[in-house]
C-alpha cells in the first residue's frame, strides 16, 4: 500500500500539515548512496546528506528541478536492500543540492525508515550529541577560496577525502574541488598530471574521479594522456579515460549528440602527434570508435525520422 498526501482538513491542506510535521521531526546528517530516477532522464546516482521521516537533502550531478517527483533507492549500511521511496517531491534546489519531501512511501518502507531513524535517535541519546557523518566540509566557503588559490593544497586535501570514501568522492570531495576550481585551470590540470606521473594506481584513480566533475573540458587532456601513458593496459582506467573524453553535457538538435562526438574526435587528432606511443595508439583506436558511434547515432536518428514520417502518412486522410 502506498500512502499519498493530498486533500484538505479545514482550511489547511494535508500537504501543509505534513510539511509542518517534517519540520518538527529530527533530521540526521548522513552519507548514504542513493539512486535517483524520474520519467525525464535515465537513472542516476547521488548522495543523501541528511534524512528525516518526511524528507531528505540530496546531492547529485543530475538535472533536478523544483516540482519534479523522484523515486529514490537509499542504500543504508546494515540493511539487506535499499529503502525505497516511491515519491519524493523536489522542494528547492541549490547548485547540486536539492531538498526533497517524501509524499509517497509504502507502509513497509515507512516502517523500515522509522527503524533506521529510531536507531540513530538511540545513538544520539547514548552519545549525548548528534552524530556527525559529514567527512568533507561542504559548507565551508572559506575553504573553497583557499583551495582555489592553491592547486597543490586542493590535491592534497582531495587525496585525503578520496582515501576516506572512494565510492562517493565524486559527489563529496570531487564536487568541492570542482567548485573551488570550476574550469580545471591549466595549473590544476598540470598538477594532476604530475601527480599521475609520479604516483601509482591510487593517484590515477583519484585524478579520474576528479575529472568526472569536468565533463567535456579539453584542459583535462593533459591528465588523461598521462594516465594513458602510465596505464595503457588497465581496462578500467582506459574506460574511465574514454568516458571523460566522451562526456558531452546537454546537446540540442536531432544530430546534437553525433555533432558533439565529431568535435571530440577532432580534438583527439592532437593526441596523434604525442611522442608517447601509448597515447597515439589510444587516440587512433578511440577516433575509430567515435566514427562508429557517430555512424550509429546517424542511423538511429534517420530510422526515427522515417518512422515518424510513416506514422504521419498513415494518419493523413486517405492514408
Amino acid at each position: 500500500m502506498i500512502g499519498s498526501i493530498d486533500g484538505k482538513v479545514g482550511s489547511r491542506s494535508v500537504m501543509d500539515m505534513k510539511m509542518e510535521d517534517r519540520r518538527a521531526t529530527p533530521r540526521f546528517r548522513v552519507q548514504f548512496r542513493t539512486t535517483v530516477s524520474d520519467p525525464a532522464q535515465p537513472e542516476g546516482t547521488g548522495l543523501l546528506l541528511d534524512l528525516s521521516r518526511g524528507g531528505c537533502r540530496l546531492e547529485s550531478p543530475l538535472l533536478i528541478l523544483p516540482g519534479l517527483s523522484l523515486e529514490l533507492r537509499i542504500y543504508v549500511p546494515g540493511l539487506e536492500w535499499p529503502l525505497m521511496i516511491d515519491g519524493a517531491d523536489v522542494q528547492w534546489v541549490s547548485e547540486q543540492t536539492a531538498g526533497l519531501a517524501f509524499v509517497r512511501i509504502r507502509e513497509t518502507e515507512q516502517q523500515r525508515l522509522d527503524e533506521v531513524l529510531t536507531t540513530r535517535l538511540a545513538r544520539k541519546s547514548e552519545d549525548g550529541d548528534e552524530e556527525q557523518f559529514e567527512a568533507v566540509p561542504f559548507e565551508f566557503q572559506e575553504l573553497e577560496k583557499v583551495l582555489s588559490k592553491d592547486p597543490q593544497l586542493a590535491i592534497s586535501k582531495g587525496l585525503l577525502w578520496f582515501a576516506q570514501n572512494r565510492e562517493q568522492f565524486r559527489f563529496r570531495g570531487g564536487s568541492l574541488l570542482s567548485r573551488a576550481l570550476p574550469n580545471c585551470t591549466p595549473e590544476f590540470a598540470a598538477a594532476l598530471a604530475e601527480l599521475v606521473k609520479a604516483g601509482g594506481d591510487t593517484e590515477a584513480d583519484f585524478s579520474l574521479a576528479v575529472l568526472q566533475n569536468y565533463p567535456g573540458k579539453t584542459s583535462t587532456y593533459v591528465v588523461l594522456k598521462e594516465i594513458v601513458s602510465r596505464f595503457p593496459h588497465d581496462d578500467r582506467k582506459m574506460s574511465g579515460v574514454r568516458n571523460s573524453i566522451d562526456s558531452t553535457g546537454v546537446v540540442s538538435g536531432e544530430f546534437g549528440l553525433a555533432d558533439a562526438w565529431r568535435v571530440k574526435k577532432e580534438s583527439l587528432r592532437h593526441w596523434l602527434t604525442d611522442e608517447r606511443e601509448a597515447v597515439k595508439a589510444f587516440a587512433e583506436k578511440h577516433i575509430a570508435e567515435l566514427d562508429q558511434m557517430i555512424a550509429a547515432e546517424w542511423r538511429r536518428v534517420e530510422a526515427e525520422r522515417e518512422m515518424r514520417n510513416r506514422s504521419n502518412d498513415e494518419n493523413e486522410p486517405g492514408g
